[in-house]
């Protein structure tokens, strides 16, 4: 679904990335772990082709979309939710969702089934909704557009963990749907964000520094705390 290989990524003159190399399949939900200012979201960005410089190959379905805006890479299936969840303010959730899908008429059915409780939210004005509610409503407008690839920044910072629960939950069933995922998280979700990642990121630096999946993850979770610091 997705190759990055020797990817470096500039603010101006100031580098941020160096040498980023990494890989995610179909139906993967890869997580992004390190502390502030190590260069997650500005790696979530390079994808994305915002506010920054990238030199190197990102490969999304067989096209290296390195060279494209960000409104071309949007319209190949790429849909990143910034950590202010990106939501219209002024417009009510229900309007939101009709934006997002091009449609007057939205078939709640699916959404209900990742989130039983989107009704309560429809008429309610985006800007009037709690930080999780946000992020809720963000996760669900994906599922009506024609996305293939979720990245999400930091999609649970400063949220109850009850919300966070709820969160993990809905990506965990998307994924399971065949939505693939690339979460951005800070170290101190490592314990929660297992539950539910097919494979761990750790970045420290601007670089990855370890990069593990299934049984490995588990095998290593020793080192990757010190990596953590948690």
């Amino acid at each position: 679904m997705l190759s990055i290989e020797n990817l470096d990524a500039f603010y101006g003159k100031a580098h941020i990335l160096h040498n980023i190399s990494l890989s995610v399949s179909r139906g993967d939900l890869l997580a992004i772990i390190g502390r502030n200012g190590v260069g997650k979201t500005t790696l979530l960005k390079s994808i994305m082709g915002i506010d920054v410089v990238r030199v190197g190959r990102i490969i999304f379905k067989d096209r290296d979309i390195a060279n494209l805006k960000t409104h071309e890479i949007s319209k190949l299936g790429i849909l990143y939710i910034p950590d202010d969840a990106g939501l219209f303010h002024g417009m009510s959730v229900i309007e939101n969702l009709r934006l997002a899908s091009g449609k007057k008429d939205i078939d709640l059915s699916l959404l209900e089934k990742i989130y039983p409780e989107i009704r309560d939210l429809l008429n309610r004005k985006a800007d009037l909704l709690s930080g999780g509610e946000r992020k809720i409503v963000a996760i669900l407008r994906s599922i009506l557009t024609k996305t293939d690839l979720l990245l999400l920044d930091e999609p649970t910072e400063g949220i109850m963990p009850l919300i966070v629960k709820k969160i993990y939950s809905m990506l965990d069933n998307l994924r399971k749907m065949g939505k693939t995922i690339v979460i951005v998280e800070p170290g101190t979700k490592l314990n929660m964000i297992l539950g539910i990642a097919t494979k761990i990121a750790v970045m420290s630096g601007g670089k990855i520094i370890y990069i593990g999946e299934g049984e490995r993850v588990m095998e290593d979770i020793d080192k990757i705390k010190k990596y953590l610091f948690v």
